[in-house]
């Protein structure tokens, strides 16, 4: 266990891979020698790559940060590898590195103690404090650490006070970007600057009292509670931080309700920023996202590229991973699918049941509907009659389902703008279109043999007393007696079926998550993607039943004395004859009672596998990744820009890192 005060640099946290490529970049950028044929940084080179991009106006610019070299340094080489700048970078996120890394800078040979009258500055205002160090010869970490946070503090109050010339407990809006740039990182001429001025709530509106001062310190002083604050009260509201939905308005009572890391005041202060008007109720998510921008501009280095530009596209596949990636999405989509369809087989036989049934036959109707036809063959043929045929549709719908939504997938991402990222409704249309007639080629020699499965109980219970009962044939038994050409009897009727089905479908499914669920502006859970697919399947499924019911006819074996049909047209023709209109909806309720739960399943897993289970080595930058890389980069570089103002306090005091010397000893070797 590391005692209490310790000045040991732990091992720094691992990094993520964004983070690691961000700093590479940087280092590649800012490396002016090398070492053994390796790029390596000097200290110059090394400030640059750290310091706020603030600094670069400040007087002395970046160079109080090349204090921080013999820190990165770990190996006293003289330059820095790529290795030692980023463990650098992960050093500024370990606890307390505020306070650590300047008291490393000005200690001797990693020492845990330092010469107490390095820390006379830090005592220059504070009478207890310099009573308790003027004797003292050292000083320890922990004396150090609470002394610099005392010190702040302490000077925050001092800078008001200097500003407060008319001791009215406020001070003018115009001064505030120069005395907040002390102790906050602050651009001049950024969003934030150019806001100040709304803060303003004295009577003449030009002045800013001392609580909003403090608040609004507090509040730059550390943008990452900014970012964490506004994250706990959007997911308080089922809102996702890195999606559309930047219009979303946050209030103060939504963050009085939901976070307690900002103080009321401070919040006041976060939304009149954010929404550019004073004493603002509330402020959207975008405008707060844009004064968290604004504070990352001023922290970042300016050779450091732009976080929000860094492109959200994927990148591009080779051949190979292409065609490893389209593998990954069909056996997904066939783990999916044959859950899908094992979920809501019953409901299937009792369709197709009730489709076969030909009411023109006297003494035909078995079925008065789809619950007495349930009912009669769980009676007759005992639950397990329910799951007729089961074992073929499991085999084909794996290589069905999984086609159609790869396809899909596939055409979407075709057709999607490069540009906008956006798809147009014609375009959802063709691809899910061409999707459900590539299905087809799976799809018929399915349905096929499904369908004679599922009616053999019917031709069992007629032939019951025949002289020559009928023999239950198997589904290898139909498939011979089919031939590859009889597989694909009513292939017509399918593709009539399948493509408008999965046109309808997937655009149906895709505007209802973004319309209904709002998708993009919250993470859908598992209920939002179950009854986003199982309402897309209702008028998909109900649409296409005509096609259904002329596949089904063409499809089943006609019995003694049932109408025989030759083709597509023949059959609708004959049906509308013999039937009525209302034939063509056989089957109809059945029909959306099983495809819309199906599908809903169905797309409900296929998209959580694909959560659950990436595709390796596809994990790209997207909006979340960034925010969460923005938050830590907040983080990290507060940290680094508040341990620079320590360090610019002692060096105020002429404490040279390393050696001590006064003022008065200068002057006598000036004179001699």
């Amino acid at each position: 266990m590391t005692p209490l005060g310790s000045t040991a640099l732990l091992e720094p946290p691992a990094l993520p891979a964004g983070d690691i490529a961000r700093y590479s970049a940087i280092f590649d950028t800012c490396a002016d020698t090398a070492l053994e044929g390796a790029p390596c940084m000097t200290p110059l080179a090394f400030a640059r790559a750290i310091a706020p991009a603030t600094t670069e106006r400040a007087p002395g610019g970046p160079s109080l940060y090349t204090s921080f070299f013999a820190i990165a340094d770990s190996e006293a080489r003289g330059v820095l590898s790529k290795a030692d700048f980023i463990r650098f970078q992960a050093l500024l996120r370990q606890n307390g590195a505020a306070a650590l890394l300047p008291f490393r800078a000005i200690a001797h040979d990693h020492a845990d103690s330092v010469d107490a009258r390095a820390l006379a500055a830090l005592a220059s205002a504070d009478g207890a404090a310099a009573n308790y160090l003027k004797d003292k010869p050292q000083a320890s970490y922990a004396e150090f650490a609470q002394l610099v946070d005392s010190t702040r503090t302490d000077r925050i109050r001092r800078a008001f006070l200097d500003a407060d010339s008319k001791g009215s407990g406020s001070m003018p809006a115009t001064s505030l970007c120069a005395v907040v740039s002390e102790f906050a990182p602050l651009d001049p001429s950024g969003l934030i600057s150019q806001r100040l001025p709304l803060l303003a709530r004295s009577e003449d509106g030009a002045a800013v009292g001392y609580p909003l001062f403090l608040a609004l310190v507090n509040l730059l002083s550390d943008p990452a509670k900014i970012r964490r604050a506004t994250e706990e009260v959007v997911q308080s509201q089922g809102l996702e931080p890195a999606a559309n939905s930047d219009a979303a308005e946050l209030s103060q009572a939504a963050f009085a309700s939901a976070s307690s890391l900002l103080t009321p005041l401070e919040v006041d202060v976060l939304l009149t920023l954010a929404a550019g008007h004073d004493a603002a109720p509330a402020a959207s998510l975008g405008d707060i996202n844009a004064v968290l921008d604004a504070c990352h501009k001023s922290l970042s280095p300016a050779v450091a590229p732009d976080l929000r530009a860094a492109p959200v596209s994927k990148p591009a596949r080779s051949a190979l991973r292409e065609a490893a990636f389209q593998a990954y999405n069909f056996a997904i989509g066939a783990v999916a699918g044959g859950i899908g369809a094992a979920v809501v087989y019953p409901i299937d036989l009792v369709k197709t049941r009730m489709q076969n049934q030909r009411s023109a036959v006297v003494g035909e109707m078995l079925y008065k509907n789809s619950i007495d036809c349930f009912r009669k063959v769980v009676r007759n043929e005992g639950i397990l009659g329910l799951y007729r045929g089961l074992g073929p549709q499991l085999v084909g719908v794996a290589p069905e389902k999984a086609i159609k939504l790869t396809v899909n997938d596939f055409m979407r991402s075709r057709l999607t703008s490069k540009d906008t990222g956006k798809i147009a409704f014609v375009s959802e249309v063709i691809a899910g279109g061409t999707a459900g007639a590539c299905q087809v080629i799976f799809t018929n020699p399915l349905e096929i043999v499904k369908i004679r499965l599922q009616i053999q109980g019917e031709i069992l219970k007629e032939a019951a007393g025949a002289a020559a009962p009928i023999v239950r044939r198997s589904a290898v038994t139909i498939v011979k007696e089919l031939g590859l050409l009889g597989l694909y009897k009513g292939a017509s009727a399918c593709l009539l079926r399948d493509i408008p089905f999965s046109a309808i479908y997937f655009s149906c499914y895709s505007h209802i998550k973004k319309d209904i669920f709002r998708e993009g502006e919250r993470r859908l859970g598992m209920i939002d993607l179950l009854l986003a697919g199982a309402l897309a399947g209702m008028p998909a499924a109900y649409l296409a039943t005509p096609a259904d019911v002329i596949k089904t006819r063409l499809q089943v074996v006609a019995k003694k004395g049932e109408t025989v049909y030759t083709g597509l047209l023949d059959a609708a023709r004959k049906i509308y004859k013999e039937e009525g209109f209302k034939a063509f909806f056989k089957g109809g309720p059945a029909r959306v009672l099983r495809s819309s739960p199906q599908f809903g399943t169905t797309l409900m897993f296929y998209e959580l596998i694909h959560r659950m289970v990436p595709f390796p080595g596809d994990e790209h930058s997207s909006p979340a990744d960034r925010l969460r890389q923005q938050s830590r980069e907040l983080s990290s570089q507060a940290t680094l820009f508040h341990a620079e103002h320590a360090l610019r306090i002692l060096h105020n005091a002429n404490y040279k890192f390393g050696s001590f010397v006064q003022q008065n000893s200068k002057s006598q070797s000036a004179s001699q």
